[in-house]
């Protein structure tokens, strides 16, 4: 806690601040560089809290009035990708407190990695204060996981929050392709004519015992599915290789021909959707595509998710008359407001996901 900004302030004060225990103290123990008081390192972008103090020589007590034993970073602007060690520079390993102050205003969103990464290395405390936005990234390819808003490596990490730290959401995923179908395709005619008055034979032309014959007469179907040389109608057996056809007075079209069986590849599933996140919206996904010739739908694909939430798996493919349709896929996980090592956490403000 900072030493008071003006008014009495007492040996017990700067040792509780500065020194700890509850021993003896004089004002040599309390000289910025030495061992209690750090000077801050050539590369540590941070604010000494406690640079007003002497490094030798005489010493008051208002020296110290709103002194603090910290390094503090304050982040003023929007940005992305914070790496905590960075804003310490060499102190990062430093036995020393650390404090990084994210002002009102200010978002600090993850671009593909977590919004702030706290890594492993830390000596002494960090506490961060957060009076902004801090929000990971939305999972922006099928069934890929938000990213989370803070990543923790170490530990004696304290977080107080009046602001928003939020994980990103997970995306959907694509439906379920629909089911195989069969069906009978266009066939091959074999004979086809028109005749009038009388009798007529015609020859049954290609015969093949592995085809599905079949006979239309006036464009009716008179018989299918046959497989020998020879047909029995009425009591009359037709052999190999020709029809007989008895004919009124009346013009009469015929065809013989094959009918082949084909397969109608399912439809495929619906779009997935993104989830929100940094610079990014929740987004809805799409319907299936529509099957043909007995195939089936494909499966709507899942929506994007909220911050800090789980997408839901996408809907399955409609079974085809040949093969079902294939299950639904799993939507990206949540992102959380913090990952790895555990924190000690203070909110008054939003968070959105799961605090490590």
């Amino acid at each position: 806690m900072a030493i008071a900004a003006s008014g009495a302030v007492s040996f017990s004060d700067l040792r509780t601040e500065f020194v700890g225990g509850s021993s003896a103290i004089s004002m040599s123990d309390l000289y910025l560089g030495g061992s209690n008081i750090l000077t801050k390192a050539g590369d540590n972008p941070a604010v000494n809290m406690a640079a007003s103090v002497p490094t030798s020589g005489l010493i008051d007590v208002q020296d110290f009035y709103s002194t603090a034993k910290a390094f503090k970073n304050t982040v003023s602007s929007s940005t992305t990708n914070v790496d905590a060690n960075a804003l310490f520079g060499d102190d990062y390993d430093v036995n020393y407190p650390k404090i990084i102050d994210i002002n009102s205003g200010v978002t600090i969103g993850g671009s593909g990695d977590e919004a702030i990464d706290i890594p492993s290395g830390l000596a002494s405390t960090l506490t961060i204060n957060n009076a902004g936005t801090v929000i990971g990234f939305g999972g922006a390819s099928a069934g890929a996981a938000g990213g989370s808003a803070i990543n923790c490596a170490s530990s004696g990490v304290t977080i107080n929050n009046t602001g928003q730290i939020s994980g990103g959401g997970g995306a959907g995923n694509v439906g379920g392709q629909g089911g195989n179908g069969s069906y009978t395709s266009s066939s091959t005619v074999y004979q086809a004519g028109t005749f009038a008055n009388g009798y007529a034979t015609r020859r049954w032309e290609h015969v093949h015992a592995s085809y599905a014959w079949y006979l239309r007469w006036d464009g009716d179907l008179i018989a299918s599915g046959l497989s020998s040389a020879n047909y029995t109608s009425g009591g009359t057996t037709y052999t190999q290789g020709s029809y007989l056809f008895a004919l009124s007075a009346d013009t009469h079209v015929y065809s013989i021909g094959v009918a082949t069986t084909a397969t109608s590849t399912g439809a495929a599933g619906g779009s997935f959707g993104v989830g929100a996140g940094y610079n990014q919206s929740a987004t809805n996904g799409g319907s299936g595509a529509s099957g043909s010739n007995n195939a089936g739908n494909g499966g709507a694909g899942s929506n994007g998710a909220a911050l800090g939430t789980a997408a839901a798996t996408s809907t399955a493919g409609a079974n085809g008359n040949a093969t079902n349709g294939a299950a639904g896929n799993a939507g990206g996980a949540a992102g959380a407001a913090v990952t790895g090592t555990s924190v000690t956490m203070n909110n008054t403000g939003t968070l959105h996901g799961a605090v490590a």
